[in-house]
Parts: C-alpha cells; sequence; structure tokens
C-alpha cells in the first residue's frame, strides 16, 4: 500500500480532508483576502463576486462563508490589516522634528501618501458606512484612525513638553486636525475635486505652515530667523 494513500485505522478519510491544518488554514484566509483586495479595488464591492474571488484565490468559494462570513465579512478582514498599523507606530515613533510646522508637513505627507494608496478601500468604506449601520459599527471596530489619532496625540505631548508646542495646546484637536486635513488633502483633493499635484503640495505647504504659526510656543513661532530674532 502507498505510504500517501494510507490512512489510520481510527482515521477516516473525511477528517483528513476537513480539517486542514493551521497553516493551511491561514494561507488560505490570506490568499482571500489578497485576491478580495484586488478584486474590490477593481470591481468595486457590488461588482467584485464571491465566485470570482474564490478562483482568483484557487479554492472553493464555501470557504468564504466559513472564514469570513460572507463577502462583508471579508471586506472587513481586507480593511483591518496588521502592516497598517505596524506603519502606522513605526512613523509616529519616528525622531520630533525641530519644529511645529515640519512636523505638520511631515505628517501631511505621510497622510497623502497612505490615503492615496487606499483610496480604491476608503470609496467602498464611505459607501458602505453610509448605507449600511450594522458594516459602520463592526468598521469602528477594526478601523485604526482612533489608534493613530492616540498616537499622534502622544507624539504631540512630547512637543509640548519640549517647549517647541505650546504649553496650552489642546494635543486632541491638534491632533484631529492633521488627520482630517491629511485626508482632504489625500482624498477630498485627489478623487473628489482631482487637484493637480503641484496645488496639492502648495496647500501641503500652506496648511503646514498655518499650522506650525498657530501651535507652536513663542520662541518657535515664524521662521528660525525670526526665533533667533527675537532673541536677540
Amino acid at each position: 500500500m502507498c505510504a500517501h494513500t494510507y490512512i489510520r485505522g481510527d482515521m477516516h478519510s473525511d477528517d483528513i480532508v476537513r480539517k486542514p491544518r493551521a497553516r493551511d488554514r491561514q494561507a488560505t484566509r490570506d490568499a482571500l483576502i489578497a485576491a478580495a483586495a484586488t478584486a474590490f479595488a477593481e470591481c468595486g464591492y457590488e461588482g467584485a463576486t464571491t465566485r470570482a474571488i474564490a478562483d482568483a484565490a484557487g479554492c472553493s468559494e464555501a470557504l468564504i462563508q466559513r472564514y469570513f462570513s460572507g463577502k462583508e465579512g471579508l471586506l472587513l478582514a481586507v480593511l483591518d490589516k496588521e502592516d497598517d498599523r505596524s506603519d502606522a507606530a513605526l512613523f509616529l515613533g519616528r525622531p520630533l522634528c525641530s519644529t511645529m510646522a515640519q512636523e505638520a508637513r511631515e505628517m501631511l505627507a505621510h497622510l497623502v501618501e497612505k490615503i492615496s494608496e487606499r483610496s480604491d478601500r476608503i470609496r467602498i468604506v464611505i459607501s458602505r458606512a453610509l448605507l449600511d449601520r450594522a458594516f459602520k459599527t463592526h468598521l469602528n471596530r477594526i478601523w485604526i484612525r482612533e489608534e493613530i489619532r492616540s498616537g499622534l496625540e502622544a507624539r504631540l505631548a512630547l512637543y509640548v513638553d519640549a517647549g517647541i508646542a505650546e504649553p496650552d495646546l489642546d494635543v486632541g484637536s491638534a491632533a484631529e486636525m492633521l488627520l482630517s486635513l491629511g485626508f482632504e488633502l489625500g482624498f477630498v483633493h485627489r478623487e473628489i475635486l482631482e487637484t493637480s499635484p503641484e496645488m496639492t503640495r502648495r496647500l501641503l505647504e500652506q496648511f503646514a505652515d498655518m499650522f506650525g504659526r498657530a501651535v507652536s510656543a513663542p520662541p518657535y513661532r515664524g521662521s528660525p530667523a525670526e526665533a533667533q530674532k527675537g532673541k536677540e
């Protein structure tokens, strides 16, 4: 008897088929998530079918229901990416900038880049969240915006401690301002208003400068030259 076809006396062949190893399950989940991300980006949520996604992943359509409870659960899995959290944590953990304007400039540029990369997903999320309250509830449990906001608040508090930002700065409002401006530049201007890249960069610089002037501690207001002149 061939060793590959040998089945132990107390084990049925169905057990072998129906109980894949954990590694196989994870690989299948990952393949479905990757295929779904591509399908949603190319066809939209409504246009992407579970059969096409399963075919692209090389597995049975029934596994989408088993692992994700359907297409909406698969969409949530696409949105819930650990890489996004790691990337955000790494960026927020970088060394402090010398001025608040530079912090705003780097933060806005980062947000514009990441939002632009995820514009297909964001379009789907907005449409689904507006139409489906249950989806919105599930989304709020996995969406990392609040985690980013919390991390940004902690980072801005470091600027207050360092004397670079105003001592009475409302870090919550300042963080919300940067996130909102980043979304406006990265999604609203790019996807809806179709603002040119050159104009987007110009707006980014203006927003960063205004933010810096609004939240900087007195010695850091204006340009470094102005700050130095004020000391003299």
